[in-house]
């Protein structure tokens, strides 16, 4: 008797461990095992993904820059196994204010992020040229970036190495010298009262790249007098000039996911704080 239960065991346990391995899809009678979900996932990770989205926001600050009031900022992406290319722009109602366009090529591998940026902006060129890339004249910046993300925490630092960034000559005669406008900034996201917050610090390391600009011209019929001062990308030395606190809610429409978020927003450097409001339209 022992010998034929014996038997039996030796018989089922195999089917038994196999049952656990193989599961039927409901509603197709075909089996799948936990290999064939590791395919599935890796031709998942294979597959090319895309994105739209727009954000629409009251004031546009960036890096605690105040850059123009009420803007639509339109994004899309490509994606394909870490890496990718963004195309982002930011446009005020006005024509003739604030236009901003920009590309970065990113790779993402686990929790560290490295890519390359071209900035470009109105207000640089007389002409605002897109297709203008003068290192002394245009409008375009490139910029590298390395960070590292977490679930508590991302830590981000860029530095611009080509285009329209340089140190502010001190007088007529020195030589033009790169910018290297470097900045770091460390966010943390954490949820309260139903909300998301995210807390955002940012600042600079060294001076950053700048130019002399016009404040005040007077008495032009007895020739023209300017008062000019310096305009830095971030600030003249070692600077903290982003201290901000976001909170977001997230609205489900159907097809359309649209987060809603307040933000403070100051500049420690140059004293300036702004309290803005925005929402995203993102297509699911």
């Amino acid at each position: 008797m022992k010998k034929t239960l014996l038997g039996l065991m030796t018989l089922l346990l195999p089917l038994t461990i196999n049952a656990q391995l193989i599961s039927v899809q409901p509603g197709t009678g075909r089996t799948e095992t936990k290999k064939d979900t590791k395919k599935e996932a890796k031709k998942e990770s294979k597959k090319v993904e895309a994105s739209v989205e727009a954000d629409i926001v009251s004031h546009y600050i960036w890096r605690g820059q105040d850059l123009a009031g009420f803007s639509i900022q339109p994004s899309a992406s490509v994606s394909w196994r870490g890496l990718s290319l963004t195309a982002e722009g930011s446009a005020s109602l006005d024509k003739d204010d604030y236009q901003e366009m920009d590309l970065t090529l990113g790779y993402q591998l686990g929790p560290v992020n490295i890519g390359v940026s071209d900035y470009w902006c109105t207000g640089i060129d007389s002409e605002n040229r897109y297709l203008y890339y003068d290192k002394l004249n245009g409008g375009h910046k490139f910029e590298g970036n390395l960070g590292f993300s977490c679930k508590y925490f991302s830590l981000q630092g860029y530095c611009m190495f080509w285009g329209n960034d340089w140190k502010i000559q001190k007088n007529s005669g020195e030589a033009l010298k790169r910018g290297y406008s470097t900045y770091i900034e460390l966010g943390v996201p954490f949820r309260l009262g139903n909300l998301d917050w995210q807390l955002t610090v940012g600042g600079t390391p060294m001076e950053s790249g700048g130019t002399w600009e016009v404040i005040e011209r007077e008495h032009p019929e007895y020739g023209l007098r300017e008062t000019t001062t310096r305009v830095y990308e971030y600030a003249e030395g070692p600077a903290c000039c982003l201290a901000s606190l976001r909170c977001t809610k997230n609205l489900d429409l159907g097809k359309l996911s649209i987060p809603v978020f307040a933000e403070i927003n100051t500049n420690p450097y140059l004293s300036k704080g702004t309290f803005l409001f925005g929402l995203s339209i993102k297509p699911w």
